[in-house]
């Protein structure tokens, strides 16, 4: 399993996800998996159909959301992720290749409903 990284009790992020670590996560006690890597990223990498499928049969609520970086930094990517934050059954992990990007992608969504020092206190 790789290492989880939790910003808040609600959230947390990780680096790729594979097969054996989605039944990790529900032992954990997460809730929802939010894959924020694009499929053929990398080779070797899990793709989000399988992703879905190893979510559910873990009993996951599961959403795909790639993001590349330019994405992370484009204002515009927020409300998708916000949206995401308040629908999905918590706690939610979110991963990408290194988790670096679904933080920052939790940052800017939360940055528009929190004091933006808060969010920097997390970070």
């Amino acid at each position: 399993m790789v290492p989880i990284i939790r910003l808040t009790s609600a959230f947390a992020v990780a680096g790729q996800l594979y097969s054996g670590d989605f039944r990790e996560l529900a032992a954990r006690g997460f809730r929802s998996v939010v894959c924020n890597r694009p499929d053929g990223e990398a080779a070797g990498q899990l793709d989000t159909a399988a992703a879905r499928v190893h979510a559910h049969a873990a009993g996951l609520a599961f959403c795909a959301l790639p993001l590349t970086v330019l994405d992370v930094l484009d204002p515009a990517a927020a409300p998708s992720t916000r949206a995401l934050l308040e629908t999905l059954p918590g706690p939610v992990l979110a991963y990408c290749r290194s988790g670096t990007r679904s933080a920052m992608a939790w940052a800017t969504a939360t940055a528009g409903t929190a004091p933006v020092e808060y969010v920097i206190a997390v970070l």
